[in-house]
């Protein structure tokens, strides 16, 4: 398991490194996102990848449980996101996860634990399409 979460933290480290320091979100071409989460932070925070089906692999590497839910944005200011697929919990040092179906446009990603998502922990997906 050690390895997997070296060559898992070296692949993170990488495609962030890719994106350098700009507002360019990181590509997941493949149709499969890689994430990370930690407290009270996912990364990459942008991100972006093709309509369709999207696998996410989420590794927890904070100290307190997390998870990662894709979420329509808000349709104005009394509304609330609404999650349309994600991750389950996943605990402390662990990897979780999910798929979900979208279709071009841009959605957030956020942990819905508790207050994570107001302390910082939510990103943006761009899908594009094919």
């Amino acid at each position: 398991m050690p390895r997997r979460r070296a060559a898992f933290t070296l692949l993170v480290t990488l495609a962030l490194i890719a994106a350098g320091c700009g507002d360019d979100p990181v590509e997941a071409p493949d149709g499969v996102l890689e994430m990370t989460l930690d407290e009270y932070r996912v990364t990459p925070q942008k991100v972006s990848a093709p309509a369709g089906e999207l696998r996410i692999v989420a590794r927890n590497d904070g100290r307190l449980n997390h998870n990662l839910r894709v979420e329509l944005p808000r349709e104005g200011p009394a509304t609330a996101e609404r999650a349309i697929g994600g991750t389950p919990t996943a605990r402390p040092n662990s990897t979780v996860e999910g798929s979900v179906r979208l279709s071009p446009g841009t959605y957030r990603l956020a942990c819905t634990i508790s207050n994570h998502d107001d302390l910082g922990m939510w990103g943006e997906l761009e899908v594009t399409a094919r």
